[in-house]
């Protein structure tokens, strides 16, 4: 049962294959073919053949070559018998599957939830509960439902305030999962703030670069946060939040090993926030600092900052 970082795919065989390769070069340990795999989502009850555009056991295979592993989507229409289906991802070599509207709410549904969760669990498969999902903490018991959405994602190009809101609210509840949108031209905030999230939000499946193709990265001196991406982690040893206000802002430290990632992000209001970093302990300690401002953490309207802390 793996965490890690994601990169969904255009529906097309070299798609996937480009798909694998950006993921090596990235630091990524998943991509994902989402809906319209194996049809229109919403009238085609057969999740079990893509379509003619992906040859899916060479894009799988390819994938496992290279280390990287296959999340597949499915349309809850296409759950009738998910024993098989899911026996029959895992004979492919898929490693998770991400379900879509899953519209929770009654007790039938959230039983359906569960059984789909341990049907995934006996098939070592990976699980991802898509759209009005409930948390509520059954990622202890099934440690393979590895995230659930829960939330309006973020690929609705939501406010800042509304960004700056969720880690007081839903994100306490458990995993979500979020789909950081870095570089887009739609987002209401910088890109520091895009870079932030993946600090500050519990994202152990963390889908990344949504909307985009490898070939956008071609040259990566276009990007400087990249190597942010490429690094950070989405499992933690330690968590501190160091400022906060509901919808105004939010800074949080985490530690995976020995280096700590910072990230900070704010309303629509600039603002410079001055954080304690008593938590580093003594020593030397290398910071690298993606910024709209400068720690002191300046942070544009409806931007952020991301700090990588290293010893020595």
């Amino acid at each position: 049962m793996k965490p890690g970082k994601v990169f969904r795919c255009e529906l097309t065989t070299a798609a996937g294959l480009q798909g694998v390769d950006f993921a090596v070069a990235r630091g990524l340990e998943y991509i994902e073919y989402d809906a319209g795999w194996y049809g229109p989502e919403f009238s085609t009850p057969d999740a079990t053949r893509p379509i003619a555009a992906i040859d899916l056991t060479s894009v799988v295979s390819y994938a496992t070559s290279q280390g990287i592993g296959v999340f597949l989507y499915v349309n809850r229409l296409a759950l009738t018998d998910a024993d098989s289906l899911f026996a029959l991802y895992r004979s492919w070599g898929v490693r998770g599957i991400k379900l879509g509207f899953i519209n929770d709410g009654t007790r039938t549904m959230t039983d359906r939830i569960i059984d789909w969760a341990r049907t995934a669990a006996r098939y070592e498969l990976l699980i991802d509960m898509h759209d009005d999902v409930r948390p509520f903490g059954y990622e202890r018991t099934y440690p393979n439902w590895i995230s659930l959405e829960g939330v309006r994602g973020n690929e609705q190009f939501p406010t800042a305030t509304h960004n700056v809101t969720l880690p007081f609210a839903r994100n306490i509840g458990g995993p979500m999962d979020y789909t950081i949108c870095y570089g887009q031209s739609r987002d209401k905030t910088t890109n520091a703030h895009q870079m932030a999230m993946a600090a500050v939000y519990y994202q152990p499946l963390n889908f990344l670069f949504w909307y985009d193709k490898p070939s956008k990265y071609n040259n990566p001196a276009n990007w400087p946060g990249l190597p942010w991406f490429n690094a950070v982690p989405v499992t933690w040893d330690e968590s501190r939040t160091l400022a906060g206000a509901i919808g105004e802002y939010i800074a949080v430290a985490r530690r995976n090993g020995s280096t700590w990632y910072l990230g900070a992000m704010t309303n629509e209001a600039s603002r410079t926030l001055s954080l304690p970093l008593s938590f580093l302990g003594g020593g030397t300690w290398t910071a690298t600092v993606y910024a709209d401002g400068t720690l002191d953490v300046a942070m544009a309207p409806a931007g952020g900052q991301a700090v990588v802390l290293k010893p020595g």
